[in-house]
């Protein structure tokens, strides 16, 4: 791997303004033109090069340009991990149609809401969500024509009426590399990803070229991903890390992706050795799971060398070096909105990034009044920036280079999201809703989650949106708050409900549960039930939630009566005091 870091290369290349002209389409073309042989993605077995990922990609973009889709207008995409994903993507991007990334774990009104948001014109599903699309397809409103194809590695042996297959489609399809790829500009949008954006419900985020090719570029200068590097990635494509992060990455720098549909840490290191990856991004959640692994004598016997994280406890870094003999390990962090990039790229243990890159200031650490939920300003009207050891709110600055392109559809929660005359006349900030603690030489570290989003198994959960499917359960609950709790032992906050029952109802459990499972992700289901009495004894929600929070599923302060899912039994049951001892105590696990 490549040792030293290109800052001055990155410094230029910034300042040539090339990213104002940058688009996905057209890397993948220069790639395929400058190194056609070289392996593009591993699949399984399979070994697609640069050149074959291209001609592949190409099919998609003229088929739909041949039923007329232009510039704008909107793919919805609900896919697992797998080759065609990047390759439908691609091949949109060229002709400027844009994809939305619909994540695969929502289901039933969500999943529906996600889709009609964006205003789609078609749908393209894998094999595999054929039953979860059907269960929704009422629900649905596309634009003209409102086709749903059906693509993907697992082709369907037989497919509902309404349903398209799109690989018997593309048989006849051009690869050449189609004319309009030259038009699209590093300002048009890219794909739509999805974020709760700290309140309320998810939104749809605007990615456009610019901003992956600027992302794929601070890799290749601070992440040390070259040309051989074979990067092993298994984040769900639709995340902002695994779209926007590792796959911009290998796109900019022409290097290899070892692409898998899923995180197995029993399967991690065999893999790793397979294919001779010796670059892995990932979350500190993941790189928990395989510390945790039994020990083996071989642990460091591996080809891997760099991991680009996010979310790695501080503790953890040194002893998983070691053990598994790595090289470099990067904290990373960035926003859904993609406006700003933090890099540890000093690897100082502990901190998520810097404020700056170079000479290039992304945001500010700015005092914030915890009891009135405000941001602080002084006597001139400007926000108040953290001194080394503060902790305060993180700001990123809007600009040219970090634009921030709103929500879609939702102007209200866009407003909402910016901070305006920040330190001076006209500029912008987004507000990350993250608290950070300030350190020396303006590093920071990540220190919790403002807002109604919380972050479990390495997912962010809306606490409203899981609020809104509880109280839609045809049963007995008259009201319900969503919060996140602290658990010893686990990274982020796991979901607690507490819920107000109609005077005289019971709970059937196994069929809220059964309810709750295919309804919403496994990440996002409240491990803790609080059964409360009354939920309206203090004036406002947000003082309720702040008071529930506090208390959490600490039984000895607390009266109303705690149920709780069980992992191993995959049950709802009532918390027992020594069950309550083990999960503190760290023996019971989730």
């Amino acid at each position: 791997m490549g040792g030293a870091l290109k800052s001055e290369e990155y410094f230029n290349i910034i300042n040539s303004g090339e990213y104002k002209i940058a688009s996905l389409g057209r890397e993948v073309e220069k790639q395929a033109r400058e190194c056609p042989q070289h392996p593009a993605i591993l699949w399984q077995d399979a070994v697609i090069s640069y050149d074959e990922y291209n001609r592949r990609s190409n099919r998609y973009a003229h088929f739909f340009q041949s039923q007329g889709y232009k510039k704008g207008d909107v793919v919805a995409l609900l896919m697992d991990n797998c080759p065609e994903y990047l390759m439908v993507v691609t091949g949109l991007a060229k002709i400027g149609v844009i994809t939305a990334l619909i994540n695969t774990g929502v289901r039933g009104e969500v999943l529906a809401q996600g889709i009609n948001l964006v205003e789609a014109r078609s749908m393209i599903i894998g094999s595999n969500f054929i039953e979860i699309y059907q269960t929704i397809a009422e629900r649905l409103r596309f634009r003209s024509p409102g086709t749903v194809y059906v693509d993907g590695p697992q082709p369907a042996l037989e497919l509902p009426a309404s349903l398209q297959s799109l690989a018997l489609l593309l048989g006849e399809c051009s690869e050449e590399n189609p004319s309009l790829t030259a038009e699209i500009q590093g300002e048009d949008i890219l794909v739509y990803l999805y974020t709760s954006g700290s309140y309320g419900a998810r939104k749809a985020v605007p990615v456009s070229h610019q901003r992956f090719w600027i992302v794929g570029q601070q890799l290749r200068s601070f992440g040390y991903l070259n040309e051989d590097s074979i990067q092993y990635m298994c984040l769900p494509l639709y995340y902002n890390s695994g779209f926007t992060v590792c796959f911009s990455g290998m796109i900019i720098t022409g290097s290899t992706m070892v692409l898998k549909s899923e995180f197995s840490a029993t399967r991690f290191w065999s893999d790793i050795r397979r294919y001779q990856a010796n670059y892995f991004t990932g979350v500190g959640e993941m790189c928990r799971y395989l510390y945790s692994q039994e020990e083996s004598p071989d642990d460091a016997d591996n080809p891997l060398e760099i991991i680009i994280c996010n979310g790695m406890w501080e503790g953890l870094i040194e002893p998983f070096k070691q053990r598994f003999g790595v090289k470099h390990i990067i904290e990373i962090y960035g926003t859904t909105e993609n406006v700003g990039s933090l890099f540890n790229y000093e690897e100082i243990p502990g901190m998520c990034g810097n404020l700056s890159i170079l000479n290039q200031r992304q945001g500010e650490v700015v005092r914030f009044n915890f009891d009135s939920s405000e941001l602080l300003r002084d006597e001139n009207n400007q926000l108040i920036k953290c001194s080394p050891g503060m902790v305060g709110v993180l700001l990123c600055e809007i600009n040219e280079v970090n634009p921030f392109y709103g929500y879609v559809n939702d102007s209200e929660a866009t407003e909402a999201k910016i901070i305006r005359n920040a330190f001076s006349e006209g500029d912008a900030y987004l507000n990350t809703c993250d608290l950070m603690e300030l350190h020396e030489n303006d590093y920071i570290s990540f220190v919790d989650r403002l807002g109604d989003t919380y972050r479990w198994k390495a997912k962010t959960v809306s606490a409203d949106q899981v609020a809104d499917v509880l109280l839609k359960f045809f049963g007995p609950i008259e009201d319900a708050c969503v919060y996140g709790v602290k658990i010893p032992g686990h990274e982020g906050r796991c979901g607690m409900a507490a819920l107000q029952f109609i005077e005289g109802e019971t709970m059937d459990w196994k069929r809220f549960l059964s309810y709750i499972n295919s309804r919403m992700p496994e990440h996002a289901r409240p491990i803790f039930i609080r059964i409360c009495r009354d939920l309206d004894h203090i004036n406002s929600l947000e003082e309720i939630k702040q008071q529930l929070q506090q208390e959490g599923f600490d039984m000895s302060g607390i009266k109303d009566s705690i149920f709780f899912y069980h992992p191993q039994k995959e049950a709802y049951i009532p918390m027992p005091q020594d069950i309550y001892n083990d999960i503190i105590a760290g023996k019971l696990s989730f």
